[in-house]
């Protein structure tokens, strides 16, 4: 009779190790799931400021509309590179597009400006304020080139290799430079230079 009393509490306490091992396991696993999503967010801010998101994640929304419309004539530049007010501009503006005209009919172009609007640097769908948008003031730049976060980021590049080189041209040209840059994804690790090779700052 002791015996099996005593076997009885062992394989109670055998049991009992056991799912407290078990519940262990899944509150461990939990909590590195939910480490890592946030780890993955921490990722978008920037090193100096927690409340700006870095670009270059490449998870950005593509509209086959707007890569069709827009990309036939130019790279069909990530929304997220300007703000609202800048695409409202662009959009509405398309009669004198930097010397072209580029019009649409007004279903396409409000459907166009409804995505750039929603994916913009500060639209609402971006959690947080993008980096571009630091230093700007003033009307709402209707060029990438002209904001001050792009000039900060590419001021190290000398003229030689992009105005002077026949294969990029110009700052605007990123997939010249980018090849990802249509996906949004422009790591400077990732940068290689036509003519020149990849780049290293």
């Amino acid at each position: 009779m002791k015996n099996s009393a005593i076997n009885g509490i062992q394989n109670f306490l055998r049991w009992s190790i056991g799912m407290l091992i078990v519940a262990s396991a899944l509150l461990i696993g939990l909590f590195g799931i939910s480490g890592i999503s946030s780890s993955d967010g921490n990722n978008l801010r920037d090193d100096n400021d927690a409340e700006y998101q870095s670009i270059g994640t490449g998870k950005i929304v593509l509209n086959s509309d707007y890569v069709e419309e827009c990309g036939a004539c130019h790279l069909a530049y990530p929304a997220q590179l300007l703000p609202a007010d800048s695409w409202r501009q662009i959009m509405f503006g398309l009669a004198d597009h930097f010397g072209e005209n580029a019009e649409l009919s007004v279903g396409t172009r409000d459907e166009l400006l409804g995505y750039l609007l929603n994916q913009a640097a500060d639209g609402p769908l971006t959690r947080r304020k993008s980096k571009l948008l630091r230093g700007l003031d003033g009307p709402p730049p209707l060029r990438i080139t002209e904001l001050a976060y792009f000039r900060d980021t590419h001021d190290e590049i000398p003229i030689k290799m992009v105005k002077d080189n026949p294969d990029v041209r110009s700052f605007s040209n990123c997939d010249s430079c980018h090849k990802s840059a249509a996906r949004g994804e422009f790591d400077e690790d990732n940068v290689v230079i036509a003519g020149y090779g990849r780049w290293h700052d």
